[in-house]
């Protein structure tokens, strides 16, 4: 197995040699061990021809033998990475070591699925992430503002 770190690519056939610059392409069928670094989890990722700007990249963690995804990270193609084709994700969810479907998603302008790729992986470390105060705030005003919305709207619509 090469030093090279993996990237992952929609469509295997896309990538015309086994070597993309400093990447190594990784192909369905290996299972691949990621050591995750103290920031948690790097993910290369190589755009399909079909991508756009303003498309989300989803990718999505599930553990072996489990039906419930672990961890789901989003990005939104941006004018660089259109143009490079290649975008990082950075998984910044603690997930426990071992064996992982990886599931690549493009997801379109009207959230249509525009291509979809699958991997297994192997964690080889635990990633710990300790959780931001912030978000816990924001989460609780969003669900408040949810509730009196609902509340404001079915004692309007009585008049």
């Amino acid at each position: 197995m090469s030093s090279k770190p993996g990237i992952f690519s929609f469509n295997a056939a896309q990538i015309t040699s086994s070597m993309r610059g400093q990447y190594r392409a990784v192909q369905p069928y290996e299972k691949l061990s990621l050591q995750p670094g103290e920031q948690g989890l790097s993910l290369v990722i190589e755009l399909p021809m079909d991508a756009r700007i303003d498309d989300r990249v989803n990718v999505v963690l599930t553990k072996h033998g489990e039906r419930n995804a672990k961890c789901e990270v989003s990005l939104v193609v941006d004018p660089e990475s259109y143009l490079t084709k290649i975008v990082e994700i950075k998984v910044k969810q603690s997930l426990d070591a071992g064996p992982y479907f990886m599931q690549l998603n493009l997801v379109g302008l009207h959230d249509y699925l525009k291509n979809a790729a699958e991997f297994d992986i192997i964690l080889n470390e635990r990633i710990i992430v300790s959780e931001p105060v912030s978000e816990a705030v924001t989460t609780q005003t969003t669900g408040f503002k949810r509730i009196f919305n609902s509340a404001v709207s079915a004692v309007l619509s009585v008049f």
